[in-house]
């Protein structure tokens, strides 16, 4: 299976929310092979509609979850991936916000 950086995941998440699209990659098809999955599998059990208690008011399951964002701001800024709390969060940058809170992502 290929993987995809976090530099990848940040533009694929901010061209699927945003305007910016990249005429030599597929995003929707980046986010749907690798970063959905991803997102499923880490996230979705806290920050998904389908979760028990949502956690922190965000929800990372459908683009307006990610837009609107939760508590503490929007997960993602339509083109600038670098304003990504979402990015922050599982880069762990900052030790208040670290994501998934039990284990941190490997770069792939």
């Amino acid at each position: 299976m290929r993987s995809i950086s976090r530099f990848t995941f940040a533009f694929v998440l901010a061209g699927l929310v945003g305007t910016a699209r990249s005429s030599t990659m597929d995003g929707e098809q980046l986010f749907t092979d690798y970063v959905e999955p991803m997102l499923r599998k880490h996230c979705y059990e806290c920050h998904s509609h389908s979760a028990k208690k949502i956690k922190g008011g965000l929800v990372v399951d459908s683009r307006g979850g990610l837009l609107k964002g939760g508590d503490i701001g929007p997960a993602i800024v339509p083109g600038k991936p670098e304003k990504s709390l979402l990015l922050e969060a599982i880069s762990y940058k900052d030790p208040d916000l670290e994501m998934p809170p039990t284990h941190r992502l490997t770069e792939q």
